[in-house]
């Protein structure tokens, strides 16, 4: 599976986009209300000519007669648009009132502005604007009376220096819970001034009311020059994008709520990520984008309106060693809304997905894992089956493409049940449902009590081209406590894991929101691993190479360690699939572990059975491939039917074995703080474990002299008792009759005496 990455691609809408040019998402601002005094050829009426502003509403009132009205007019080069600007008159008796309303194109959110230029000459009456919420509460007001301007009615602007000229542009920009403003004065006059207004949530004002109210006649031949002039109208915002804007983030962005309006579009490259805090609103084309090698990721807290196309990359078809073909586990990485079926699936995109999945006339390479027969399957031509969030599939492209999924961003808990068929398997296929990384561990641990403690981890499809120091056996990669904990899921990634080994097993894995982040790299190719304590790989070189790995630290035990042991996919023992794997040294049931934890102090004494398989002829070489260990720390290979020891420390084991190897028994890896000479054979180099199948106790490895074994009950009662023969290095004790539960098993010949402890189920 080569390396599956998200990245959201810019679909242009067909008609011709007025920004030729990608904006940046979070840094370009776009233009949602333009108006000004120019756009109505003087004659101001109620049907806004300019952009985005709702249409005006005025109000008139003349209570000691007098005169109230509006009209488009001159005030001053500063002000005016081509000589025109809007004025509000109110003159010749007291209280004589006009007003004039417009909403703006949206409630004022985080990182909206606003902008009015005002002209101003005489101050007495009352004349300003107020920024208004939804119930025409007035939230902020800027008046001018009494020789003042005042902001708010406690904000003195420019000291109330008069100036005939006044042209004052205010510009108010939201932020998540205040309100910052800056005055700029012009004209007679050059001044500014700034601060910023607390209390004011976002999604609170929603329009503006101008007014001029009137003081009466002064008998002083000014009430021409008592009007209230205003112009150039402006609504921006950073986080809705308008005006058929093609967009594009950059790096990783916050946003705290996104609107894509309609013909507009948002482009989220490779390695890029967009966090929305609020709500996701989208009537344009949002598009995610893959490579082989880099995801987009995409998380919205809040809710999400619309529908996005995720362009995610799947391995080319064939197969071969360093990324030069295979199959792929994918999810779907979006909502697959109103039911998407594999035939709508593969008519997304241009070219359709019909035309990247490989097929052989009858079927296409696409297709879920069923555990029940243990098998992957293929969908017909015609496949009218849904796709289902959370469920993983196995794919491939003709060339290496990405396939084109649309839907809606999830933005809940996604539950997906995972079962152990009577008849089949463990193993489950599921995919990860967000636009977005998850947390591996995060999801382990959220997950544990429904997994196999055996296999409390994440198994990886790598194609066999995985490159980094985790752990990998066969075609996994393995994620757990110990192995690529760094290593995230990436979106719409397709991943194995083992539901409880019970027949008839059924439970629920969830998907969580907090799961979801924006870290990551890449899916199963590049493993990083961070190091607990202290680490060993070996590897078994034959016709291929495969590996298993020890790990030491204070969490662990002998026995089996839920989140930190790791058994093999498949939890078999497949000559063909696991050539090289271990037994738990203490409480074996038989079961093939990739990766062992075990307690740091057993570095000084412990002695691990592994399995070997091996077709007869064939040369290996157990070699370390890697390791961290305390200084005096000697690793050796013990092989009981050469009874050889070898300091893999210092020189590798290498031989060609004259049968077949199948299984545990021979072979023992020993740490010890001492240094060895060749060893007697050893009661402790056999390997005893269970088989809940069978209803056997199972003995593997060679005898040196014929041999008791006993078992005994938790209250030390003799319960079995068997000879085992010294010719056989594969004996059973037939345990049907006992019940489930603890027992020991003494083994004792002429001079030696060991007991283990063993679980029937």
């Amino acid at each position: 599976m080569n390396r599956v990455f998200l990245t959201l691609l810019l679909i242009i809408p067909s008609l011709t986009l007025t920004t030729i040019t990608a904006q940046t998402l979070g840094v370009d601002i776009y233009d949602l209300g333009d108006d000004n005094a120019n756009n109505y050829s003087g004659n101001w009426e109620v049907t806004n000519q300019g952009s985005g502003f709702s249409d005006w509403t005025f109000d008139q009132a003349t209570p000691n007669d007098g005169f109230a009205g509006r009209f488009i007019g001159s005030f001053s080069e500063a002000l005016d648009v081509n000589n025109e600007a809007f004025a509000l008159y109110a003159n010749g008796g007291d209280n004589a009132t006009s007003g004039a309303k417009a909403a703006f194109p949206k409630t004022m959110d985080e990182g909206d502005s606003f902008t009015v230029s005002i002209g101003i000459n005489f101050r007495d009456g009352a004349k300003g604007f107020d920024l208004r919420d939804a119930s025409n509460n007035t939230i902020i007001n800027f008046n001018v009376g009494n020789d003042e301007y005042k902001l708010n009615g406690s904000t003195t602007l420019f000291n109330n220096t008069y100036d005939a000229n006044t042209v004052i542009t205010f510009t108010f920009m939201q932020n998540s819970d205040t309100i910052s403003w800056t005055a700029v004065r012009s004209g007679g006059l050059t001044d500014s001034a700034s601060g910023t207004l607390s209390d004011i949530n976002s999604g609170t004002i929603n329009n503006i009311r101008f007014y001029n109210v009137s003081a009466g006649t002064n008998n002083d031949g000014g009430n021409g020059e008592r009007n209230l002039f205003f112009n150039s109208l402006a609504f921006n915002s950073l986080y809705t994008i308008a005006g058929n804007s093609a967009v594009t983030s950059s790096g990783d962005t916050t946003v705290p709520y996104l609107t894509i309006e309609s013909g507009s579009t948002l482009t989220i490259p490779a390695s890029s990520s967009v966090v929305v805090s609020g709500n996701l609103n989208n009537s344009g084309d949002l598009t995610l984008n893959s490579t082989s090698s880099a995801y987009a990721s995409l998380i919205v807290n809040g809710v999400a309106t619309g529908t996005a196309t995720y362009n995610r990359y799947a391995n080319v078809e064939g197969s071969g060693e360093s990324g030069s073909g295979g199959n792929d586990l994918i999810s779907f990485p979006l909502v697959p809304s109103d039911g998407i079926t594999f035939d709508t699936f593969l008519g997304f995109g241009s070219p359709e997905n019909s035309t990247k999945i490989p097929n052989n006339g009858s079927v296409y390479g696409f297709g879920p894992y069923e555990n029940s027969t243990q098998n992957f399957v293929n969908f017909p031509l015609s496949s009218t089956e849904s796709l289902i969030e959370g469920k993983g599939y196995r794919t491939a492209t003709s060339g290496g493409t990405n396939l084109v999924f649309t839907g809606d961003v999830e933005t809940n808990t996604v539950p997906i049940t995972i079962t152990t068929p009577i008849d089949g398997n463990q193993w489950n296929l599921i995919g990860n449902p967000f636009p977005s990384y998850i947390s591996a561990m995060d999801f382990l641990n959220s997950n544990s009590e429904v997994l196999d403690p055996a296999a409390t981890a994440i198994y990886g499809y790598n194609s066999a081209t995985y490159s980094g120091t985790g752990e990998t056996v066969g075609n996994f990669t393995i994620i757990n406590e110990l192995s690529n904990t760094d290593l995230n899921i990436a979106p719409g990634q397709g991943f194995f894991v083992a539901a409880m080994d019970t027949p008839n097993f059924s439970d629920t894995v969830n998907f969580t929101t907090n799961t979801r982040t924006t870290t990551g790299a890449d899916d199963f190719i590049e493993g990083r691993t961070t190091t607990t304590n202290y680490r060993l790989k070996l590897n078994l070189i034959g016709a291929s190479t495969y590996s298993t790995s020890f790990y030491f630290n204070s969490n662990s035990t002998l026995s089996l360690d839920a989140g930190y042991d790791a058994a093999v996919f498949g939890g078999i023992e497949e000559a063909s699939t696991y050539p090289l794997y271990s037994h738990l040294v203490e409480n074996n049931a038989g079961r093939a572990f990739a990766i062992q934890s075990l307690n740091e102090n057993a570095l000084n004494d412990v002695i691990i059975p592994l399995g070997v398989h091996s077709n007869q002829g064939e040369q290996l070489t157990f070699t370390i491939d890697s390791y961290n260990l305390p200084t005096g720390i000697e690793v050796y290979l013990e092989d009981n039917e050469t009874n050889s020891s070898t300091l893999l420390n210092l020189s590798d084991y290498i031989l060609t074995p004259s049968t077949t190897l199948n299984g545990t028994g021979r072979f023992f890896l020993r740490f010890s703080n001492t240094v060895l000479s060749t060893p007697q054979n050893s009661i402790a180099n056999l390997n005893v474990f269970t088989n809940y199948t069978d209803k056997t106790i199972n003995i593997q490895g060679e005898l040196s002299s014929p041999t008791n074994a006993r078992v005994y009950d938790i209250q030390g009662r003799l319960v079995v008792s068997q000879l085992l023969n010294v010719r056989n290095n594969k004996q059973s004790i037939n345990v049907s009759k006992l019940s489930t539960g603890i027992y020991i098993v003494k083994l004792e010949n002429g001079t030696l005496n060991e007991a283990r402890k063993v679980i029937l189920k």
